[in-house]
């Protein structure tokens, strides 16, 4: 159970999306939280660059279907951090609160997996709660937490809200 005295020193929330409906259930618990405690908000994409198709990185860099596959990756991304920006906005109105600000990051980084990338940036950013969903995209039927969110949970300096 967490503390009044200690929600109250929670300024920087991270919500790592990716798309998945645990990830998605989380951000909206995420922006709840947020704007209880008035703390800013920080959407989190991670491309996986190693989840590409296979072959990705035998095309000659540079070439359309190279490029196209990154491109819906991003955009992708960025639709879903859209829709938690809308979704904070639109929480943001009904209760007439003005304080809890939101900003979205895609980060691409080829030699991380997507839990480090994860760690590493709530670490650079001084990041107060980690909220994320027990699985994700990838996320197989039968296990209790996923593989992104059991690494997060196990190494992250900050406190982590999985939510299920």
């Amino acid at each position: 159970m967490i503390s009044d005295k200690r929600m109250k020193n929670i300024k920087k929330i991270l919500l790592p999306i990716d798309g998945s409906i645990p990830s998605m259930k989380a951000a909206r618990y995420g922006i709840s939280l947020a704007i209880k405690v008035s703390s800013d908000l920080v959407g989190l994409t991670v491309i996986d660059l190693m989840s590409l198709p296979y072959g990705y990185f035998l095309i000659q860099p540079g070439t359309r279907s190279q490029v196209d596959v990154l491109e819906e990756k991003r955009r992708e991304s960025k639709k879903w951090l859209e829709e938690v920006e809308r979704s904070m906005l639109d929480v943001l109105k009904e209760t007439e609160d003005t304080r809890g600000k939101f900003r979205s990051e895609i980060l691409e980084d080829p030699f991380s997996k997507v839990e480090n990338a994860i760690i590493k940036y709530a670490e650079n950013e001084n990041v107060d709660l980690i909220v994320m969903g027990s699985k994700g995209r990838s996320g197989f039927k039968r296990t209790l937490l996923g593989s992104v969110a059991s690494a997060v949970l196990s190494y992250a300096r900050c406190p982590v809200l999985i939510v299920r």
